[in-house]
């Protein structure tokens, strides 16, 4: 069979409808802001790229559709394959389009997933690698399990690994060239397995030209699920060769499943939060370049996806504890190494009301100038449980980017006393004034004690709050101490931006000041 040919198709295709896609990204403002931590790039960069993939890569899989179904594959299960791929691509858009809530975000996996599983894919058997078989047959609810938790985990490797330039496209395309290899050898010769797959890698490499660092179009959601489907179902109906994908893939497979835990035992959401702790995210703050991170993915990943052509199912077994180990090393070292903290910034006390006010400002702006110690100082709020909640997002806020933190013990008798007679005043009225002159004090005098030169509140970004008063009263206080005042840029997406990173780090976001004398205003 002739595979170079359509490879050279798909090569070809790839390059030009990913440069047609860019356009259309930018035209249609679909679009990623650099507006996170998380994220490296600068601008907007244009989404969609799993689109110009998705077209590249079927297109020539129809054009070479006799290759296809002439084998032992029916007819159906390829059009399951498409359906699925259809169903990620539709979801993708409309994600990096409206920014779906991961609730709605899994429904479109999980619908390709039925897709393939009608089109007849299953897992009949799974090599024992300390020898013989294990015949799925005799459970038939397990095998579309085992696809779905199989193709779930391959999706949302892809997924949460897409945060460096040409990381998720070069990997799959290796992934596609070691099952090519591994499909055209006489022991598992599969020519329509291997032709897919060597078209999944020409398609890659097509449109790394325009990812590769530096990037001019992003995957999306689209394309970052898309690549972990397509590599997940040819390693299945390539004879349930899933060693030789995790072979390939197991070390982001790992590092995704550190991050799941991780999280959970932080006491967070692992699809809904997000952080900067992924391995290539560490190895950029090892002070690596893109390339070099992304070419040390490859590396890995070329060496034991091709040491999986020449080892049998227990040497595969070992080669995957090799991986294990490997992983639990890197787990080691990150645990215990710390970037060193700058000596050359000015130290600011930041008072914070509340993680979601603070985490785009200290993350994004703050934290790039100033050496932050933060003070939580809130015995305004209604209850010690709305304290507590709060406090808890704060404490983790500071954790995850070792921030020192200063806590007050919450005493709402006292403020009660200093309030009193006003409790039924107006939302910005005296009440209101004598709260943030209040916190802004304490936030001043205790900066003046321990030898910080600046101080900032986090009120100064609701625009909820008068935000005039807070000017005046900060930049007073800052006079009187000899200190200076910080105040948030002049920017009408602040509070939208500190809202949508609050989101996305899936932090407790209250909707009223935490006053309850504004809720008995309210209502």
């Amino acid at each position: 069979m002739n595979y170079f040919g359509p490879a050279a198709i798909a090569l070809a295709l790839s390059l030009v409808l990913t440069g047609l896609v860019r356009r259309l990204a930018l035209k249609l403002k679909i679009v990623d802001q650099a507006d996170s931590e998380r994220k490296i790039h600068q601008g907007a960069m244009p989404l969609l790229g799993g689109l110009a993939i998705f077209f590249a890569y079927f297109v020539v899989l129809f054009l070479v559709r006799r290759h296809l179904i002439s084998s032992s594959l029916p007819i159906e299960t390829w059009l399951g394959f498409f359906s699925g791929a259809l169903i990620l691509v539709i979801g993708g858009i409309l994600d990096d389009k409206y920014n779906l809530r991961p609730t709605r975000q899994i429904i479109f996996p999980i619908l390709a997933i039925v897709a393939i599983i009608l089109g007849g894919v299953s897992i009949a058997k799974i090599s024992n690698p300390f020898g013989g078989l294990i015949i799925l047959s005799h459970w038939p609810l397990l095998s579309p399990l085992l696809v779905a938790v199989w193709l779930l985990g391959m999706m949302y490797t892809t997924k949460l690994l897409d945060g460096v330039d040409g990381l998720v496209g070069g990997l799959s395309g290796i992934g596609g060239l070691v099952i090519f290899l591994f499909t055209i050898t006489t022991r598992y010769y599969q020519p329509d397995i291997a032709l897919a797959s060597i078209i999944l890698t020409a398609v890659c490499l097509g449109f790394l030209y325009f990812n590769f660092n530096p990037a001019r179009i992003f995957l999306g959601e689209a394309g970052s699920l898309l690549l972990g489907y397509i590599l997940g179902v040819l390693a299945i109906i390539s004879g349930g060769k899933i060693a030789i994908a995790l072979l390939v893939m197991g070390i982001p497979i790992l590092d995704v499943a550190w991050t799941i835990v991780r999280r959970l035992a932080s006491g967070r959401n692992p699809f809904r939060s997000a952080d900067r702790q992924h391995l290539h995210h560490r190895l950029l703050d090892l002070g690596l370049s893109q390339k070099q991170t992304v070419l040390i993915f490859y590396l890995m990943s070329l060496v034991f996806g091709l040491s999986g052509l020449f080892l049998q199912s227990q040497g595969k077994f070992w080669a995957l504890m090799v991986l294990l180990l490997i992983m639990l090393g890197i787990i080691i070292f990150f645990s215990y190494w710390r970037r060193p903290r700058s000596t050359s910034k000015s130290k600011l006390l930041l008072h914070i009301c509340c993680a979601p006010c603070g985490a785009y400002w200290s993350q994004e702006i703050l934290s790039r100038q100033y050496d932050l110690t933060f003070y939580f100082y809130n015995s305004n709020l209604n209850s010690k449980e709305e304290y507590d909640k709060r406090l808890a997002c704060v404490r983790d806020l500071t954790k995850r980017n070792h921030w020192p933190l200063i806590i007050e013990p919450y005493d709402h008798e006292s403020w009660q006393k200093k309030i009193c007679g006003l409790e039924y005043q107006p939302e910005r009225g005296e009440r209101c004034q004598i709260c943030i002159d209040d916190r802004l004090l304490k936030t001043a005098l205790l900066a003046k004690k321990k030898g910080f030169k600046f101080f900032a509140t986090t009120l100064s970004v609701s625009p909820y709050k008068d935000q005039e008063f807070i000017r005046r009263s900060g930049r007073r206080l800052a006079a009187a101490y000899g200190l200076d005042y910080i105040e948030p840029a002049a920017d009408p997406d602040f509070y939208r931006k500190s809202q949508a990173l609050a989101k996305e780090l899936g932090i407790y976001r209250q909707k009223f000041c935490g006053c309850g004398n504004s809720l008995k205003v309210k209502k």
